[in-house]
């Protein structure tokens, strides 16, 4: 009896160390622009879909999200470019997304409207520090829409959503 009470406590106790570990945000500085985002608890949500959508896509060969393209942004182009990309996933990836299966769109509607608290937040920041996307920036981005719209609204969907571990990883780029 008491092994059994002392594994469910343990196991209690693992549960409340991981979500009061998905509850802590993380200060991201995006050039003059800092804010806290739960990128644990985005990745947490991403998880449960991840290989669905890896396994979903059908266009292996196109990538929309590329790592070395975000990495390479400058400092001061970050915030505005990390703007455009959620803006992006909620107006045309989410909203163009559907699935028969509930937990697809649960998740799906949690990472949407992640999005758009992250969103607030940078439209503030911006209109507060008056920021500027530099035409660079502004061209990556587009290369982004471009390859999006030349895929099937469907397909499009699935692979952006597959690839968030790529938007994922660069946020976390940003910690303190």
């Amino acid at each position: 009896m008491k092994t059994s009470l002392l594994i469910c406590g343990l196991i209690g106790c693992t549960l409340l160390a991981s979500l009061w570990g998905t509850a802590l945000g993380h200060k991201l500085h995006l050039g003059l622009c800092s804010l806290t985002v739960h990128t644990r608890e985005l990745r947490h949500h991403f998880q449960h879909i991840r290989k669905s959508m890896i396994s979903e896509d059908t266009h292996k060969g196109v990538k929309l999200l590329r790592g070395d393209v975000m990495k390479n942004l400058q400092a001061m182009d970050s915030c505005c470019f990390l703007r455009h990309v959620l803006q992006f996933y909620m107006e045309k990836v989410f909203s163009n997304y559907s699935s028969s299966q509930s937990l697809h769109r649960r998740t799906t509607s949690v990472l949407a409207n992640s999005f758009h608290s992250i969103t607030k937040d940078l439209r503030a920041c911006h209109a507060q520090m008056h920021c500027q996307c530099s035409k660079e920036a502004n061209e990556k981005f587009h290369a982004i829409q471009v390859n999006y719209d030349k895929l099937e609204i469907g397909a499009a969907s699935v692979k952006a959503i597959g690839e968030l571990d790529s938007l994922l990883e660069w946020l976390e780029s940003f910690h303190d």
